[in-house]
């Protein structure tokens, strides 16, 4: 009750009312800000992690060379794994795809279209690789680039052909255009082409020979584990991760997040230092009713209690407000761009440079819950100052000329 009396302010203090309050919103704004930061790192990553292995395996299985013919061997190995879902041999090749006197270059990919239920849903236009071959499928930037459209005749040049007496001479063939794909993820919807494996196959001239075999589990997170186990098992072989491949990549978005936290932290510290000055000025100059507090028999706990109470009031609501505010905008942001988008005219999120072509926010419970924990913590600790200074008032000092 008398922390909450000493929290309104009399007429000669209202400046330091003020700034108690001020401190309070402030910290509401920097847990907001850490909330909301948080949840599109968190997004942004998941998102990414989603949209890279829509179109990429768990793990892949490769030979020495360019391509392999003992991949028949491997599959009995792989497929005694309990965690695999799925294996499929695939073919992987850098070609120069043209559309009249439109060229790009593109990686084709060669895939067993039964096996490929993740880029079966990606489709915008057109349909999927069927049985019929030499069928393309392209990332809708492609197809955009060339100005290639469902039902057009487009020719790829491989750089593995004969040799002529002028040199080696690269290998050509018409392939029909038969969907277009969206991937959300800019890097595959630019330079990503599909095709049947048996397409690829005679394209390259590989015979029953491929580049290596995909596999995908139940549980991708499981991946580094059952990799461990196909290399023991499969010397010959080189096996890697979808996290020992894009290890770098997901490592920098980590350290960005975590760097983003930390500058966003000055906020809340700088609000916890502004609330623990106003209750240092609230100490002085309430100085003469702790010292009657103490003539009439509080002690110096009951007195330490009332401004850590103050302090605790003061954080615990800044950090309430800012943690309700933060959820809630995170939880709307995608929606909210969008419109900004749609309004201004502008475009926030632009797919060649951030990889994705929106702002995606995920809420991230532990992420929450350790901001708030932490700026309660911090704001609790930084409240014991000012309460012992004001319990460490002595009472016959303050009244002796009162």
């Amino acid at each position: 009750m008398l922390a909450r009396r000493y929290l309104r302010a009399r007429s000669d203090e209202r400046l330091v009312s003020l700034i108690g309050w001020s401190s309070s919103i402030g910290m509401a704004i920097g847990v907001m800000a850490l909330i909301v930061v948080l949840s599109v790192m968190y997004g942004f990553d998941k998102e990414l992690k989603e949209r890279i292995l829509g179109f990429s395996a768990h793990i892949d299985l490769q030979g020495g060379g360019t391509s392999t013919a003992e991949w028949h061997s491997w599959l009995p190995v792989i497929r005694a794994e309990p965690q695999v879902r799925m294996v499929a041999p695939y073919v992987s090749g850098q070609v120069l795809i043209t559309m009249g006197p439109v060229s790009a270059g593109a990686i084709l990919k060669g895939v067993v279209p039964e096996h490929e239920e993740e880029l079966r849903r990606h489709i915008v236009r057109g349909r999927f690789l069927g049985d019929a071959p030499f069928e393309l499928v392209l990332g809708k930037d492609l197809a955009r680039k060339l100005g290639a459209r469902v039902g057009d005749a487009v020719r790829l040049l491989t750089p593995v052909g004969g040799v002529s007496p002028a040199g080696m001479r690269p290998r050509m063939r018409l392939f029909h255009l038969v969907g277009i794909f969206d991937s959300g993820f800019y890097e595959y919807d630019i330079g990503l082409a599909l095709t049947s494996l048996d397409s690829a196959q005679r394209l390259e001239r590989l015979g029953d020979r491929v580049t290596g075999v995909e596999v995908r589990l139940h549980d991708r997170d499981r991946a580094a584990t059952v990799a461990a186990r196909l290399r023991a098992h499969l010397p010959d072989a080189w096996v890697e991760s979808w996290m020992e491949r894009h290890r770098s990549f997901f490592k920098a978005l980590r350290t960005e997040r975590i760097t983003m936290g930390v500058i966003l932290s000055l906020i809340v510290l700088v609000a916890v230092f502004n609330m623990v000055m106003s209750l240092v000025m609230v100490v002085m100059q309430r100085r003469k009713e702790v010292a009657v507090l103490r003539t009439i028999g509080a002690g110096r706990g009951m007195v330490m209690r009332i401004f850590f109470l103050m302090g605790t009031t003061l954080c615990g609501l800044g950090t309430a407000i800012g943690a309700v505010l933060g959820t809630l905008l995170a939880w709307r942001l995608e929606g909210l761009l969008a419109w900004l988008e749609r309004v201004l005219g502008v475009t926030f999120i632009s797919g060649d440079v951030y990889y994705i072509d929106h702002l995606p926010s995920a809420i991230d419970p532990t992420s929450i819950a350790l901001v708030v924990l932490s700026s309660l913590l911090l704001g609790m600790a930084a409240t014991l100052y000012p309460a012992w200074r004001a319990a460490a008032i002595p009472p016959a000092d303050v009244l002796r000329y009162e």
